[in-house]
């Protein structure tokens, strides 16, 4: 069975979620998740400026409780962010805000293209020899850059990334051909982030059209470049029509799929978000659900070999 990692996120990067932005509300589905043996969280350094991991050290007692390890992020994206000095200080940073002794999963949140990634992997292995990680794993990189990656830490005897978290969904899946055959021949575990497609599988056609203010479309003005579109959006009409027909949602389809029909396996897993504790609770129910009809499947496969042949099924890494 696919791993299921409760996400922090929010509805932005930035912003995070109204729903979680007291102690009380993220202790509440908390504990949810500690009840369905969700075991791995996931945050990072930039998710609401901060405030992601300073509600998880908030919280430290309600993560121990339930038994929770936390996975976080070294910042990426901009040149010097993964600097040695910058790597070393985020991460430092981090163990405060969350009250953590250790991370089980410490990422490069992106890549920095300015910075070596001999300098950056060596920031890594150094906090790893200091015991403050277990697993090293890395996100958003080109496939050329994971071998990079890899022959550098196997080169030099540090420790090596054994999870890459890119974005994958019924829509989305450049990654099996151009990333996943990489990740297996060196034993890399992927987790699945966007498994909803940001709101594509679970929001009205019209607030598709129209992102309502606030929401993870209206604030990541991405998720409409990638989602919405003239065919996209009549794929999901095609979707969820079949879907109607078999008395599922395209929410529950779409996690489904996740589960049982897609390219992973036992030891990847999809990094599942909410903005709320009954949304955490639904979205967990329809991973807990059973394989799909072979019709919603078949419908899934076309959607995808039809995006796929117009070009816009390009994207696996920033």
């Amino acid at each position: 069975m696919v791993k299921v990692i409760a996400g922090l996120m929010g509805s932005s990067v930035a912003s995070g979620s109204v729903h979680m932005s007291q102690p009380e509300q993220l202790r509440a589905i908390l504990t949810l998740l500690g009840r369905h043996g969700i075991r791995e969280l996931d945050t990072a350094r930039v998710y609401n400026n901060g405030q992601s991991e300073q509600h998880l050290g908030a919280t430290r007692e309600t993560v121990e409780a339930c038994n929770l390890t936390v996975a976080t992020k070294a910042p990426g994206f901009v040149p010097g962010s993964l600097s040695y000095d910058n790597i070393i200080r985020a991460c430092n940073d981090s163990l405060a805000a969350t009250k953590q002794q250790k991370f089980d999963l410490y990422y490069f949140h992106g890549p920095d293209r300015q910075t070596p990634l001999d300098e950056s992997c060596r920031a890594m292995n150094q906090l790893h020899s200091e015991g403050k990680f277990d697993r090293f794993g890395i996100s958003n990189f080109r496939a050329d850059e994971v071998h990079q990656i890899v022959d550098i830490c196997h080169k030099n005897s540090w420790v090596s990334p054994s999870v890459y978290q890119g974005v994958y969904n019924p829509l989305l899946r450049a990654m099996e051909p151009a990333l996943l055959p990489v990740l297996r021949g060196y034993g890399i575990a992927f987790y699945a982030y966007s498994p909803l497609g940001g709101g594509f599988f679970s929001r009205p056609m019209e607030q598709l059209r129209m992102p309502p203010a606030g929401g993870r479309m209206d604030q990541m003005k991405v998720f409409q470049t990638i989602y919405v579109n003239d065919m996209s959006l009549e794929l999901l009409q095609r979707l969820t029509d079949t879907c109607d027909k078999a008395g599922v949602t395209v929410r529950e389809a779409a996690l489904r799929w996740l589960m049982h029909h897609s390219s992973l396996g036992e030891a990847d897993g999809i990094i599942l978000g909410a903005s709320s504790e009954a949304q955490m609770e639904q979205n967990l129910a329809a991973c807990e659900g059973a394989a799909l009809p072979d019709s919603v499947v078949e419908c899934f496969a076309e959607v995808s070999r039809q995006y796929r042949a117009a070009g816009k099924d390009e994207m696996y890494c920033v």
